[in-house]
This record gives structure tokens, sequence and C-alpha cells, in this order.
């Protein structure tokens, strides 16, 4: 119940703070496991802005993002469009999973200041 109270108070305080660390709810497409940030932007080249290379300590995923926390991205991510994240094992697993490339999904997560983001939990929509 502590941990459930303290997390909502993080929460609740951050949100207006996401350019120096906040929660978001990343809304986006997968579109490559294993894959470059320059490899996608050639097979993308109409949406080069839009796309983020997400590393992981198992891997790396390029993905579309369409909508964070409901709005535009420039007002949140600016350059460079690489986002270490930490997350455990099974939802990476989840995030880069051949079966849930190009669907809908939503990452919601904590950025911190140094552009780290800790997920906590991945939704497919589509």
């Amino acid at each position: 119940m502590v941990t459930a109270l303290l997390f909502a108070g993080i929460t609740s305080g951050v949100q207006g703070q996401v350019s120096g660390g906040g929660l978001l709810h990343i809304r986006g497409n997968v579109l490559c496991q294993s894959c470059s940030l320059d490899e996608a932007r050639k097979a993308q080249p109409d949406q080069p802005q839009q796309l983020y290379q997400l590393t992981h300590e198992r891997g790396q995923v390029v993905m579309r993002m369409s909508t964070i926390n409901g709005s535009p991205l420039r007002r949140y991510f600016t350059d460079p469009p690489e986002i270490q994240i930490r997350a455990n094992d099974s939802l990476f697993a989840w995030i880069a999973a051949e079966e849930n490339l190009f669907k809908e999904i939503e990452i919601t997560g904590l950025l911190s200041t140094t552009r780290a983001m800790d997920i906590f939990d991945v939704t497919v929509k589509g």
C-alpha cells in the first residue's frame, strides 16, 4: 500500500517535467528488431523525425513513435534519437517480439534526466 501511494505521488509530481524526467505513455509501432536507426530511416524516408532507437542490454529496436502522453513528439524528445531503456527481460522481449512488429503498442515508463527510460508496462493495442 505504501509503495502504491509513493508511486502515485512521484508520478503526479513529474508528469509536467518530461524534458527533465517524467512519466510517459508512448504510442507507436516497432518497425524492426536488431536493426540500426540508419537502416530504419532508409526504409522509412518519409518519417525520419518519428523514428527512435530503443537500446536495452539484450538488444535494440527501432520504433516509430506517434504520440507521447497524447501529444506530438517534438514537445518531449529532441536529438539524439537514441534512448537507453531499462526493463526486465520479459518486457523488452515483448517490445521486440516478431508477432508485435508493426502493431500499435503503448509503453509506460519513467524518463530520467540522463535520457534513460525505465519501462513499467507494455500494451499491444492492435
